[in-house]
Formats: C-alpha cells, structure tokens, sequence
C-alpha cells in the first residue's frame, strides 16, 4: 500500500455542509513530497451531495474522487472508504468536522513515526450556530467534543470516530483473522453507536497501539437539532446498548479472570449485575417523577442508561456467550492468541 494519507467522508444528503469540510481541507499546510487525496463516500444521499463535493475541489495536484455506496450506514459508507482509498493512512473527517490547518501534517508525522500506532485520535472543539444549553458542557464527551486525555500519548480507552485516523494494514489484519462488528454505528438518523468503540477495543486486542495526540484538533459543527435534551437522551440510551459488548473487550483487556470475568462474559452474572445497579438506582429513579423540569438532571440520564444496558442484556441473552466466544477465539485476537 501506498504511504499517505487518505481523508474519506462518509456522507449523508450533506450537500449543506460538505463545502465548509472541503474548505478546511483545501488549505492545509503540506511539506513536500506528502502524498494525500480526498475520497467522498455518498452513503445514500437523496440529495446533491456528490455533484457539490466534486464542483467544491479546486485545490490542484490533490485528487478528489466521489464514490457510491448505496447501502445505507455508517458502517457500509466507511468499508467502501477502506477499500476504494489510495493510501496506507485513512482519515475518517466526518461531514460536520472542519480540521485545522495542520491536519494531514500532523497525521502523516504520527502514523509514520511509529508503525504499531493502529489509531490516531485528537480533540474535537465544539462550534455552534447558537448559544448551546448550559448542560452542554458537562456532556460534551458524547459529541465526541472535548479533551481525551490529559497529554498525548498512547491511549487505553475508546478513542472518538469523529477524526479517527487508522492504518490499513491494522484493518486489513482484523478482516483477513476473521473479525466482524458486534455493534453497529448509525443508519441515515437513527442514532445507534458503538462501532467506533468497538473498532478501538479489537485494535488493542489485535496487538496495535491507540495514540492520542491532544493538539490534533478539528471543530465538531453542531446544530441546533442536536442541542436538545431529548437528543442527548437517545444519545445516552444508545451508548447504554453498546455497554455490553464493549464490556467484554474491556474484561478482556483488563485480563479478568474468576468471578471478575464472569461479571462481564458470563450471559447471566452479567444480566444479574446489570439488574442489580437498576434496583440500586430505584429510589433515585423514583425521585424523578417528581422533578417536573429534568433537563440537566444527571439522574435522568443516568436512568435511561441503565435502563438501555438491562434491555439490551435481556435482548441477547441467548447469543451472548456465542458473541463472547467470537471475541475471545478470534484469530485477531492476539491476547489470547498470541502468536
């Protein structure tokens, strides 16, 4: 594979916001002899989101291709982008993130200083068309806004799939052992979450490094449909169905053994649990129904994500030791496959 960088966009009817993404990206600041390209993938769109994408590049000896991916999802858009792009690099830039100027600089310096660097992260800084709510800024992580970490350096938890940046090589090695998403990112609007955690988890497990570098930054555009309340709550429940999966990646990073893994990998200790923190949270549960304004109550979104993970325990109950297995026997997983 090629060494450069390949910023893909995953697009859905984006033909309002495709421009100002395009425009941040036509005023990098590039050493010589840097090879990169821009690879737009038009998940779907009813609208004109290919034919603005390609009349918006102007910048000359950096080529811009558009291509179809008729199947809708996050997930579909973004394995068309691994296997349509030129590069070694791939550089997620959602249609709502406007990267800095040193962007595929920065990237290209990382990914290629240290090859057991699988995904780079950076900081997404929220910008708005209006005065976002006052509860925003205590849950800014969900928009996959704010800091990741306290300084650069590798990373052990998730990292945000808003400008996500990932070898190929790290990729094509969960594909070629097997690997296959429990979760699923999301559908035109309906939210669902979890792939991008997921992805960072099997990069661990595969034997790759998480990097994240804290002055790689891009502003995450945020519209005034997603600085509702309701909008948070169907965020969080989201999350809470992605919890018990992603429980067990970290079970089995953390490397429990005993009672500890079973808590999280056995189908009904971990159903049990989960029921267990539900009724805990009963009498604050409760308390809600008296608090008649609960926009930026903690509880309240404390309770819909618990409330989610129990749900979703109960969904798979049956498939989940299968699920469990498919995790721990993967030939991707070099923790307890090593080579």
């Amino acid at each position: 594979m090629e060494r450069g960088i390949s910023v893909v966009i995953c697009c859905y009817n984006s033909e309002l916001k495709i421009q100002k993404v395009l425009f941040y990206l036509q005023n990098q600041n590039i050493k010589d002899q840097l090879e990169w390209e821009v690879l737009v993938v038009d998940n779907a769109s009813t609208d004109q989101t290919a034919e603005v994408a390609a009349t918006s590049w102007t910048l000359e000896g950096v080529n811009l291709r558009v291509v179809n991916e008729p199947e809708p999802g996050i997930s579909n858009a973004r394995r068309r982008g691994f296997s349509d792009a030129r590069f070694e690099i791939i550089s997620f830039v959602d249609d709502d993130n406007w990267v800095e100027t040193n962007w595929i600089q920065k990237v290209h310096d990382t990914m290629y200083s240290d090859l057991e660097i699988g995904i780079l992260g950076g900081v997404g800084i929220a910008s708005f068309e209006e005065e976002p709510p006052e509860w925003f800024s205590r849950y800014e992580s969900s928009y996959a806004v704010g800091l990741q970490g306290e300084k650069s350096g590798d990373f052990q938890s998730n990292l945000y799939g808003a400008g996500m940046n990932i070898r190929r090589s790290s990729w094509n090695h969960l594909q070629e052992n097997g690997f296959n998403f429990q979760l699923t990112g999301r559908k035109g609007k309906l939210l669902s979450s979890g792939e991008d955690s997921e992805l960072s988890q099997a990069v661990l497990l595969s034997g790759h490094k998480l990097y994240y570098r804290s002055d790689l930054t891009f502003h995450h555009f945020m519209p005034p449909g997603r600085l509702t309340w309701d909008y948070l709550l169907k965020l969080t429940g989201s999350f809470g169905r992605s919890e018990p999966i992603l429980g067990v990646y970290r079970s089995i990073l953390r490397g429990d053994r005993g009672f500890n893994a079973m808590k999280y990998q056995h189908r009904f200790y971990t159903l049990l649990r989960t029921a267990g923190d539900n009724i805990k949270f009963l009498p604050r549960y409760l308390r809600l129904f008296f608090i008649q304004n609960r926009e930026g109550v903690d509880d309240h979104l404390e309770s819909v994500y618990l409330w989610n993970t129990l749900r979703e325990k109960v969904l798979i109950f049956w498939k989940f030791h299968s699920i469990v297995t498919e995790i721990r026997q993967g030939g991707w997983n070099k923790l307890t496959h090593p080579k």
